[in-house]
């Protein structure tokens, strides 16, 4: 049976895919941003019992893989095309209007995100240099970025009088991230991965301090009411701090040839 229960934990994770995508064509598509959130929980733990039950197998992992690619693929892309939708109908004051032909086609932009995280979730299956950082934004973190936005606004006129949030729902910027990030799922870009191998302070400084910076986010941004404002910043730290890091690397590489 323990070798079952992994499997289970995935399928848990599919489910809460499925069930976004369902809320995402409903009269409240926000709440499947929380089951976006539900699906990173559960994906976290599968792989945590197979370690610990020592039952990994390829099953496991093609099974994780499709479950993925439903959840922190498909699910924010649908949430993000009705968001994009939604932007637009609150651009002209939700009017019943003939809108032109640009304004029918946006929204398909968001299809980047399911169709390039597929081509993440392939070329990482392959991958055999992804055990100590990742190359490439990684599903999990994109997909929380777009689901936190939903989750921001929750398709509430009132909500974007939040302080930001109508910068990070302002279309033109609304659409550069989806197009931004989907391109950086498959960037040759190496991002820290949060894998500790001990938990001393030596060889885990930046993973500390990134966790250090999201612990203070997020108090700030429970100050402010809103929790999940602190999810877009916490992925763009993520990336700036891998950013930094990079550079640090190399130059101690550098200098080390000399």
């Amino acid at each position: 049976m323990k070798k079952h229960i992994p499997n289970i934990i995935t399928l848990g994770n599919l489910t809460c895919g499925l069930l976004s995508i369902m809320y995402a064509f409903s009269d409240t598509p926000w709440v499947g941003a929380y089951f976006i959130f539900g699906g990173l929980f559960l994906d976290f733990f599968d792989g945590f019992f197979a370690r610990i039950l020592k039952v990994d197998g390829e099953l496991g992992k093609q099974l994780d893989s499709l479950a993925d690619l439903v959840t922190f693929g498909v699910a924010p892309g649908m949430l993000m095309y009705h968001l994009i939708n939604y932007v637009i109908a609150f651009k002209f004051s939700f009017k019943d209007l003939n809108l032109g032909f640009e304004y029918q086609i946006i929204p398909y932009i968001a299809l980047l995100i399911p169709i390039l995280s597929a081509v993440r979730l392939a070329k990482f299956n392959i991958a055999t240099n992804q055990s100590d950082e990742f190359i490439g934004l990684p599903t999990p973190a994109n997909a929380i970025y777009f689901a936190s936005l939903a989750l921001i606004v929750k398709y509430d006129e009132a909500t974007f009088d939040f302080p930001g949030v109508e910068y990070l729902v302002y279309l033109p910027i609304l659409l550069s991230s989806i197009i931004i990030f989907s391109l950086l799922l498959n960037a040759n870009l190496p991002l820290i991965a949060l894998k500790f191998k001990t938990f001393g302070w030596k060889g885990n400084e930046v993973r500390f301090i990134f966790l250090g910076l999201c612990v203070v986010t997020i108090l700030v941004a429970l100050l402010i009411s809103n929790v999940f404002v602190a999810v877009p910043i916490i992925i763009l730290l993520y990336l700036i701090i891998s950013i930094i890091n990079n550079i640090t690397k190399r130059k101690d590489e550098v200098q080390s040839k000399h």
